[in-house]
């Protein structure tokens, strides 16, 4: 077979800033692939089913990924090829270093997973079955320590991390509040259950906190001046767990910001916990995530909003959207 093509997505540079599509991602349509002879080494071929648009991939620019080599994030491929005992064609593997192309080689040693068939969109194991819906079933089972009764404030609570933390809290019998920056992100909160919705580009944060009776337990995706507002409503005794700092990520260490609350810390007797899902996984393990949330999804108990695409290029602006807060829903390329 001659070679065919295999468009790419391919990192160029670190931007100082938000990530400029063209100029620090670049689609190449001109790659192609010998997909009976390219070497493989004791690994395997995969034809791509999906990639995920996460926004914590901007945080690997600068130390990972290296110039004029394919944009790395989670995909789920097909295996077509094989030269592994462990690895035989027609099985999907996942992994969190799947290049953004139409086809890719792993080697013997590649960082993969075998998923098994749920009877689920593959999309699934990209969003709520896959690293943030790990992130936020972890975490909070690791630091919550919730109580029925208490009241949780999730930041960013329409995208996956946050719409399963507002699920299981309320699941728990938690009292849920939750914003986001669209209308519409807002009512898919309010689908979700969630008992105050509210879009923070219209309303104060602190104002709704306060005048819902405080929070208990905070989970903050966003860091910056939201958590030091968040600080001055919590409870005493209460829980903060950072899992992101979006706000800051298209940042240089100048411009953070300084957060002023940091009294309440005391003053409050709160517990701040900084979250990174893979070393709590090391720490505490999965709490049983493959054994119960699969089937929390199949039975509709668990929901999450997709943003798809079928264009590889797309990939890029929707890097960009999910920084910015203008995308709604996961971000996921679908190739087959």
């Amino acid at each position: 077979m001659a070679p065919v093509p295999n468009p790419t997505i391919v990192f160029i540079s670190n931007p100082q800033g938000v990530p400029i599509p063209g100029e620090h991602l670049v689609y190449r349509n001109d790659i192609t692939i010998d997909l009976d002879h390219v070497p493989l080494n004791g690994g395997i071929l995969t034809k791509t089913i999906s990639l995920g648009v996460d926004p914590y991939l901007r945080n690997r620019m600068p130390y990972e990924y290296k110039p004029n080599t394919p944009f790395l994030g989670h995909g789920v491929g097909i295996i077509v090829r094989s030269e592994n005992a462990n690895y035989r064609v027609g099985e999907h593997i996942h992994t969190p270093d799947y290049p953004f192309a139409h086809y890719a080689v792993f080697a013997a040693e590649a960082n993969l997973r075998l998923l098994k068939d749920e009877g689920l969109p593959w999309t699934n194991y990209l969003g709520v079955l896959g690293l943030a819906g790990q992130t936020a079933w972890v975490g909070y089972n690791a630091f919550a320590k919730a109580k029925k009764g208490e009241t949780i404030y999730v930041s960013t609570g329409a995208g996956v991390v946050g719409s399963v933390i507002c699920q299981v809290a309320k699941a728990q019998g938690l009292r849920v509040i939750s914003s986001a920056g669209s209308d519409s992100k807002v009512a898919f909160l309010k689908e979700l259950g969630v008992d105050v919705a509210f879009n923070y580009k219209k309303q104060d944060i602190a104002t709704v906190l306060k005048d819902n009776g405080g929070v208990d337990i905070y989970w903050d995706n966003v860091g910056g001046k939201t958590l030091e507002k968040v600080m001055g409503c919590m409870n005493k005794w209460g829980r903060i767990i950072i899992c992101g700092f979006i706000c800051e990520y298209n940042l240089a260490p100048s411009e953070y910001h300084g957060n002023q609350s940091m009294i309440q810390v005391l003053v409050k007797n709160l517990t701040i916990s900084g979250y990174v899902v893979f070393d709590a996984l090391d720490k505490f393990g999965d709490f049983n995530f493959w054994s119960e949330v699969p089937a929390l999804v199949k039975e509709g108990k668990l929901k999450v909003k997709e943003q798809v695409s079928s264009n590889l290029e797309d990939s890029m602006q929707m890097l960009v959207d999910c920084l910015v807060g203008s995308n709604d829903g996961k971000g996921v390329i679908v190739l087959e």
